[in-house]
């Protein structure tokens, strides 16, 4: 390929610590974790509580979790009757798994280091949520954290309405993605279905934890269509299944988006936060002893408060937390959280989204690797300018084989992007998403950028022009609307002798005119604006 991705030389810190895990709470060692999910006791009570029952579980765990608090815990948690009868009430289901958390396509997150992309020091979305709810003994609290709250966030701050007037279904969600018995579920089949078959009014489907077999009719699943979510994102440092990215977490809070985390809970968490605003893990937590999945939602961030932390919305009802809400702190959060989901901002959508006006700012960034920050950074725009048209050209040739660069996106309206490459026969390939190395039509990375502000991007990768020829081609294309990019690639590879710039109008339905207006910038960026649903710029790469 003319131009290949190339890896960035990494820091070995970097690479195994999330330098943004920011202050506050006990900064528990990072590494590897455990999938988490079902495992432990807390884990297991939804499926016994679904086999037992509530009452009759009682007599099972009062001798084993008698000697866990008094041999096992050290007098951690409280004690005493009313402690049984609290976790017989507070079921968790959350099914964490790195294999499951790995399906979601990741998210590409805005650059953090260059000052351009500043975000406020506390953001709340709490005014937007219904007013939390409580599952009971029932392990569905993954549909709880993405239809009740998550999706019903959304919709309140599209609508500018209370939550409560706009609260969906977790019932509707729960029943069909649960796991057999009532048990609980893998978040990704939350996030999937809503985006995929959408959700129903709470009152259409009203909730009962004591039955998940109930099914949705017809008329039920079609008036869920009405209600699809845009998407979702998986909000993990790169490709990395072990790490969330607690930067991206609140980029998404920023931008009105709340996010659905996956987190390993204890008794500390369960049964010391009645009335509490934060939540303190007791000694011995970060064993995690006894501990198990439980999905959230998280509404709000203070970089401030408690030294850093972040406000998760619970599904235990309003005895637990301070009215069902309660901080973490950046550290335990960063340590307890095995997943989290981005779910996609809807302020602009359908109807709304159509009439605005597509924009983005697209820069060729060189980078070097800087021996004493042990990191890949700028050197500076590789100048370009406007040859005809949608086609730019480089001002001055880059270095074959040694040159490295990234590409900086400063996108103003909510977009899709896609980047092709040409081949030598004249063939396409796609370099952004960047296709899986097993399968070139699939990608784990999202073209979308709802988030506006500036991206520079790959991550972890660079570009570079091999040493074939003189002269590289690149397209770059925005949409309003994601993009069959595999489909694409293919199009624009059938006559592989015609010029690139005209195949990709063709198969993009473009006119000869590109459909948009395209300049250089003084720093020799490109700008390309349009009222269409895509733009696409041709970029000639001289090369020696």
């Amino acid at each position: 390929m003319p131009i290949r991705m190339v890896d960035d030389p990494q820091d070995q810190q970097e690479q195994y610590h999330n330098d943004n895990s920011g202050g506050g709470g006990p900064q528990y060692p990072v590494g590897p974790r455990r999938s988490g999910g079902g495992g432990g006791g807390l884990g297991l009570l939804p499926m016994l509580l679904s086999l037992f029952g509530g009452k009759r579980l009682l007599l099972l765990l009062a001798v084993g979790l008698g000697l866990y608090f008094i041999m096992g815990r050290g007098g951690a948690c409280n004690t005493g009757g009313g402690i049984l009868n609290d976790i017989a009430k507070l079921a968790t289901g959350g099914m964490l798994d790195p294999r499951q958390f790995e399906k979601a396509r990741i998210y590409e997150p805005l650059a953090s280091d260059d000052g351009k992309n500043p975000l406020p020091e506390a953001v709340s979305l709490q005014k937007f949520a219904p007013t939390p709810g409580n599952q009971g003994e029932q392990g569905s609290c993954v549909a709880w954290s993405s239809a009740y709250a998550a999706r019903s966030i959304l919709e309140a701050a599209k609508t500018n309405q209370p939550g409560d007037a706009v609260r969906f279904s977790p019932a509707f969600l729960y029943n069909q993605i649960g796991l057999d018995g009532c048990q609980g579920s893998y978040i990704i089949r939350a996030m999937e279905y809503m985006s995929k078959q959408g959700a129903v009014p709470y009152n259409t489907f009203p909730y009962t934890d004591q039955d998940c077999r109930r099914q949705p009719n017809q008329q039920m699943l079609q008036e869920a269509q009405q209600f699809k979510m845009r998407g979702f994102n998986r909000l993990s440092l790169g490709d990395r299944n072990d790490q969330i990215d607690l930067r991206a977490i609140k980029e998404n809070l920023a931008q009105g988006a709340p996010v659905v985390i996956g987190m390993m809970v204890g008794p500390s968490f369960m049964q010391s936060m009645k009335g509490k605003d934060l939540w303190v893990p007791a000694p011995g937590d970060q064993q995690m002893m006894g501990f198990g999945g439980h999905a959230m939602c998280v509404v709000g961030y203070d970089d401030k408060l408690y030294s850093g932390s972040f406000l998760i919305m619970n599904s235990w009802g309003q005895e637990w937390g301070n009215n069902g809400f309660a901080w973490v702190r950046y550290g335990d959060f960063n340590y307890f959280v095995r997943e989290a989901y981005g779910v996609d901002p809807m302020h602009q959508y359908g109807a709304q989204a159509a009439q605005q006006t597509l924009s983005a700012e697209v820069g060729l960034v060189e980078v070097t690797y800087d021996q004493v920050k042990k990191k890949t950074v700028p050197k500076g725009y590789v100048p370009l300018r406007v040859k005809s048209g949608n086609q730019f050209q480089s001002v001055k040739p880059l270095i074959k084989g040694v040159s490295t660069f990234k590409m900086e996106v400063k996108n103003g309206s909510e977009c899709y992007i896609y980047v092709f490459g040409k081949e030598t026969d004249g063939r396409a390939y796609t370099l952004f998403p960047y296709p899986k190395a097993d399968n070139p039509n699939e990608s784990k990375y999202s073209p979308f950028c709802g988030i506006t502000g500036y991206r520079l991007f790959p991550r972890d990768k660079s570009m570079q022009p091999d040493a074939v020829g003189k002269v590289d081609e690149m397209a770059i294309v925005i949409s309003k609307k994601e993009l069959n990019w595999a489909s694409i690639t293919q199009t624009v590879s059938q006559n592989p002798t015609l010029p690139f710039g005209d195949r990709m109008r063709t198969a993009l339905g473009l006119s000869s005119s590109a459909g948009g207006s395209f300049t250089a910038t003084a720093s020799g960026a490109m700008k390309m604006s349009g009222p269409g649903e895509v733009l696409a710029c041709i970029v000639e790469i001289e090369k020696n």
